[in-house]
């Protein structure tokens, strides 16, 4: 196993990394409650305003079939945005040790050393 000489306390209290775990934080908050609002929204319009899913669409087809079902492609939007998001704050999270000018091993050069 490779050692290395990155200055973790330093990374831990720099402000980049700092404001990047905020953006985490600020992701993963703003996206769960979007799913909770979404998600616990049938149960509170079937409580509140039963009629709201009673309204006829088409043939068969109400609003409360359709927004039931469309509770799916909501989450995998939810997914793909969650997804596309951390993955480019861990790239940015994997710049911090790299750019550290007294690092010995950057985390991709560890990640390979095995």
């Amino acid at each position: 196993m490779a050692q290395s000489d990155t200055d973790w306390e330093a990374i831990l209290a720099s402000e980049r990394f700092k404001r990047l775990a905020r953006q985490r934080r600020n992701t993963i908050v703003v996206l769960g409650v979007l799913a909770a609002i979404y998600y616990f929204s049938i149960p509170a319009l079937i409580a509140w305003g039963p009629d709201v899913f009673r309204i006829k669409l088409a043939a068969g087809l109400n609003v409360g079939t359709v927004f039931a079902v469309s509770q799916y492609p909501f989450g995998g939007l939810i997914v793909y945005v969650f997804m596309r998001r951390t993955a480019a704050l861990d790239r940015t999270a994997a710049g911090l040790a790299r750019q550290q000018p007294e690092a010995g091993i950057s985390l991709a050069e560890e990640h390979h050393a095995f």
